[in-house]
């Protein structure tokens, strides 16, 4: 869930993200720039229970983390952490 402020007329700006999952505000760092988090945007097509609906939200790591957990197929991860690492 995102708080927005009308900076002007067609631009609006983050003040806020909220995970939908917990609850839990995100918090920007000392730079400005809010934590990283999953961010989803679906338009549901035809033949869904959610005909034509766009759904947005957005998930802390910490939610994320606890979601693809119960996923019955694992969620596929390729690449490496930034300093190359491999992730354990």
């Amino acid at each position: 869930m995102r708080k927005t402020i009308e900076v002007c007329k067609s631009v609006p700006e983050t003040v806020e993200i909220i995970c939908n999952a917990c609850g839990k505000p995100l918090a920007r760092n000392g730079h400005g720039y809010f934590p990283d988090h999953l961010e989803i945007t679906k338009h549901w097509g035809y033949d869904s229970p959610f005909d034509g609906e766009i759904h947005s939200f957005d998930v802390c790591v910490e939610c994320y983390e606890a979601g693809i957990k119960k996923f019955a197929i694992p969620a596929e991860i390729s690449g490496k952490t930034l300093d190359n690492q491999p992730r354990t």
